[in-house]
């Protein structure tokens, strides 16, 4: 009986205790002096909002209304590194058009989601959309293709080849370009020289232009094409695209001719999975972007430089190749590489993933990687 009556009366008290009021929160209590309004806004304008906005590839993230319902899955993306979309790891190589998040960014982000999102009373700093307008200001050339890309609704990403003919009629030497694709389709663009094999530069979401250093330019021969490889991904509609190319020309023919080197790995035969590529420097070298094409199955890359004098840098290391997200990497300053140095590409593939193309050698090229560069001073 005793058993009993003691187990009735608990029964009671947790029963009771269920039915006493508790405090309602309208959202999570604020635990963090990290604000929406001051530092989230800034940083979502740095490194997001080139593709979270009204009119562009993704869902806005450029007010506090838009942005709080997301922010579980921000910092989902953010801890996994799928956004934003910068697959080099950091510490590796200082480039110009690097997206990812700096170690205080990312503390601000969790520390804001982690402590309640709070937005802030002070106004947050108004949105510019920098893709109205050219950001190197006004061009020498704008030119497009004759034939717009068709780009089907919800069709996965996928590169689309487009010709562009300049209207030159001399030959012009090139110091920046400029490219403007539907920027709710386009996830990345390479531009070359048609013929040649020229490379001009790369295009993504958060970087239109390439501009080089002073005293360098490109040499574009009278008459040249521009072939555009441009990877889509459909949105809820069909878009027919026809992006515009600018080009902005040097007064005088360049004191530092930039050139194209495309170096195209081979299988190391001692070791499986292993893909090697190198550029060895006759003469000094100043390296100004690369752009790596990696295959569907490639683990990591690492790119190398050795110097003569027995030192080694790398310049850029990747364990998680974004497929998706096709990406140019263009140096903030242009590196040198002494007389004798050796640039060493060597990409790791999954394990039994097939690289080749289907008919190629199975012995032959895996990845390529272009290098601009000209003579160092």
């Amino acid at each position: 009986m005793l058993r009993q009556a003691v187990t009735a009366l608990v029964f009671v008290l947790v029963i009771a205790g269920m039915l006493v009021p508790r405090p309602a929160y309208p959202h999570n209590p604020t635990t963090t002096t990290v604000l929406f309004n001051r530092e989230i806004a800034t940083l979502l304008q740095r490194k997001c909002v080139q593709c979270h906005a009204d009119g562009k590839l993704a869902m806005p993230l450029v007010t506090f209304d838009q942005t709080r319902p997301w922010a579980e899955a921000i910092k989902e993306e953010t801890l996994s590194r799928r956004m934003p979309p910068w697959p080099a790891e950091r510490g590796f190589g200082a480039y110009a058009n690097d997206i990812g998040l700096t170690p205080r960014e990312f503390e601000f982000l969790i520390s804001w989601i982690d402590g309640g999102v709070p937005e802030g009373t002070d106004p947050a700093p108004a949105f510019v959309d920098h893709g109205d307008h050219w950001t190197l200001g006004m061009p020498d050339v704008v030119a497009a293709p004759t034939t717009a890309a068709a780009v089907d609704a919800r069709s996965a990403p996928a590169f689309k080849h487009l010709t562009i003919d300049t209207g030159l009629t001399h030959d012009g030497w090139v110091r920046a370009i400029d490219f403007k694709p539907d920027p709710r389709v386009a996830r990345g663009a390479f531009l070359s020289v048609a013929g040649t094999g020229q490379y001009l530069g790369g295009w993504t979401p958060w970087q239109s232009s390439t501009e080089l250093p002073a005293g360098a330019a490109f040499k574009l021969p009278a008459h040249a094409r521009i072939a555009v490889d441009v990877m889509y991904s459909g949105s809820s509609q069909p878009i027919s695209d026809t992006p515009q190319l600018a080009l902005y020309f040097a007064a005088a023919p360049a004191a530092a001719p930039v050139i194209t080197t495309t170096l195209r790995a081979m299988a190391d035969a001692r070791t499986p999975a292993r893909f090697v590529a190198e550029f060895k420097a006759a003469d000094a070298r100043a390296l100004v972007s690369m752009r790596p094409e990696l295959p569907a199955g490639t683990r990591s890359l690492e790119i190398k430089l050795m110097r003569p004098d027995g030192s080694r840098e790398v310049l850029l290391w990747m364990k998680d190749a974004h497929q998706v997200w096709p990406t140019p990497y263009v140096f903030k300053k242009p590196v040198t590489l002494p007389a004798g140095s050796v640039l060493q590409a060597v990409a790791y593939a999954e394990s039994g993933a097939d690289q080749s193309r289907s008919g190629a050698d199975p012995a032959g090229p895996r990845f390529t990687l272009t290098l601009n560069h000209y003579a160092a001073k």
